[in-house]
């Protein structure tokens, strides 16, 4: 078990607990730790909330998979980006996906199937891994603008965005302009919102 909350932890072991009575469960608060419960245990089943842990990129994780091959990771996860689970997807065969508002039947499925080494995907990920396999025909914005809204989702004021491309900060605030007309959108969260939907950022990038 995988997570640095307890709250998270607590429910994601009452899910393994239904999935599999009785097993060894042991927790870890980073990605150190993780690493360590892994050696002494490469066949162990890691539970974790990606975008809860220390894990800085999705490769990060990949990199993991790889290094502990007859390991299996489950992504427990409240929200994960089109591109980062075409990502895990293609790179890695043992790491499976689930959300936190699946139904409870889903996730003890998921649980049992990465126990017998068995990659799970909920419908919600292969919703989004199509999606990002479509999302390059659906997106309205220039190279520009993208590049703006990843610095929006990054935290970055409209003035930190026009010291890091270069361009005046009035610049920024009409490209800001022109994103949120062409998105529907009204306010950054709906914008940033849609950039993790649609694959442009990975949800563990987003500042609040």
């Amino acid at each position: 078990m995988a997570d640095n909350q307890a709250l998270t932890r607590a429910g994601a072991l009452h899910f393994i607990r239904k999935a599999a009575p009785g097993c060894l469960v042991l927790e870890a608060d980073r990605k150190a730790t993780l690493v360590q419960r892994l050696v002494q245990h490469p066949n162990a089943l890691v539970v974790l909330d990606y975008t809860l842990f220390d894990f800085m990129r999705a490769q990060e994780l990949i990199n993991l998979s790889a290094r502990f091959p007859s390991a299996h990771i489950l992504l427990l996860s409240a929200e994960l980006s089109g591109m980062f689970v075409k990502q895990v997807a293609v790179d890695a065969d043992n790491i499976s996906l689930v959300f936190k508002g699946d139904a409870e039947d889903e996730v003890v499925e998921a649980i049992r199937a990465a126990l017998h080494g068995e990659r799970y995907l909920c419908a919600r990920a292969k919703e989004l891994l199509n999606t990002a396999e479509e999302s390059h025909e659906k997106v309205p914005l220039s190279k520009t603008e993208v590049g703006i809204l990843q610095l929006i989702v990054l935290g970055k004021s409209s003035k930190e965005v026009a010291d890091i491309r270069c361009i005046s900060q009035h610049t920024v605030v009409a490209h800001r302009k022109n994103i949120f007309r062409k998105l529907g959108v009204n306010t950054a969260y709906e914008a940033i919102r849609y950039a993790m939907r649609m694959g442009l950022a990975d949800a563990a990038d987003y500042q609040i």
